[in-house]
């Protein structure tokens, strides 16, 4: 039966931003409803309608799906799900899937303009002039930088990473990337070189890590690896704060081991105001940018992200192919999947007994 067919399913969204209310007019068979949080849906009382789940960073996870009884399908705003309990969508025979891919070009900018601010050391020269140091500008003759015939290290070669890559050749930089495995097209057709970790680390100008959060990469960029960087290098995150350890970031800013620091992800968001990353010495301060996540949500790309998780969501009311699925497996059907959970739920309980999952 498709959604035409039956009435309107409740779909509840975590993503309230102004484009995505004016979006769903788009899809008029979907009943969305924005809430803030959890409680928010149950003070509504919606929660206990609600098919579908559109995640924005809110937890998705035991606690917070328990009173979902009818919940069948959860869909990521963005290419991250490190706020979904796998497991327990798991257990409950809960559909997810994420939408990767819609902001890396709006992240690759982000990555530019923030290299191109650490290398200009645009905070001590916006600065000088608000601050009637004008002269001052002698100070940065020779000690800042342009982009060209330096090496840019890609540490992650995902959607961001390409997107970085695919952008950064008119500036004539050296292009090294790691990940998993090489992927050999790119090498031949844009000239990038897949290099181990510790090379991304030790021969990079601009370190930018794109990676997501696992438990391989937490606290991927630490005290080693700040060892190992030119002390005229910089680094970039712009994948999840707790890949990178921002204590020893902080220090290796503060001995000089590294030149620089851009981050647009925090190990806790927002930030803890006793981060080590907001009480720099004063000379130090202008050697990082900080942003609040928001490299990827520039209007265009927005606008691309709502309608992929929109689209995907009317996918699976209406039992059509779904894209980038995370649970069951991409191979597997989603909704026999479902059936047989539910099935092996029921029959594990007495008779007469209720489960409450579904």
């Amino acid at each position: 039966m498709t959604y035409r067919e039956q009435n309107r399913p409740l779909v509840i969204s975590f993503a309230q931003q102004p484009l995505i209310r004016q979006m769903v007019s788009h899809f008029p068979l979907l009943d969305v409803r924005f809430v803030d949080d959890i409680a928010a849906s149950q003070r509504l009382g919606i929660y206990d309608q609600a098919v579908c789940m559109i995640a924005a960073g809110n937890p998705v996870n035991s606690h917070t799906l328990t009173p979902w009884h009818h919940l069948q399908f959860v869909q990521t705003l963005g290419s991250g799900y490190n706020n979904l309990d796998m497991a327990e969508l798991r257990r409950r025979g809960i559909v997810a899937a994420h939408n990767p891919g819609h902001n890396a070009h709006a992240v690759a900018e982000h990555v530019l303009m923030s290299a191109m601010y650490l290398l200009r050391n645009m905070g001590a020269a916006h600065q000088m002039v608000t601050q009637a140091r004008f002269s001052d500008r002698q100070r940065l003759a020779g000690q800042i930088q342009d982009l060209n015939g330096l090496t840019l290290g890609i540490y992650g070669f995902g959607y961001i990473g390409k997107a970085l890559a695919r952008l950064s050749l008119p500036f004539d930089v050296h292009i090294l990337y790691h990940q998993r495995h090489p992927v050999p097209d790119w090498e031949r057709q844009y000239g990038v070189q897949y290099v181990s970790a510790d090379d991304i680390w030790r021969s990079s100008d601009i370190v930018v890590l794109t990676v997501p959060l696992t438990e391989a990469t937490y606290h991927l960029a630490s005290n080693l690896q700040f060892d190992m960087m030119k002390s005229t290098a910089i680094v970039i995150n712009v994948g999840r704060g707790p890949v990178v350890d921002e204590k020893a970031l902080a220090q290796a800013l503060i001995d000089q081991k590294i030149a620089g620091a851009a981050l647009d992800v925090f190990e806790s968001e927002p930030i803890d105001p006793n981060s080590p990353l907001l009480h720099l010495p004063e000379p130090i301060r202008h050697r990082v940018l900080f942003s609040p996540h928001v490299s990827g949500v520039t209007r265009q790309a927005l606008q691309k992200m709502i309608k992929g998780a929109l689209d995907n969501v009317q996918r699976f009311v209406n039992h059509e192919p779904l894209l980038h699925q995370l649970l069951p497996e991409e191979h597997i059907n989603p909704w026999d999947w479902r059936d047989g959970v539910l099935q092996k739920l029921s029959a594990s309980h007495p008779s007469g007994e209720s489960v409450d999952i579904h």
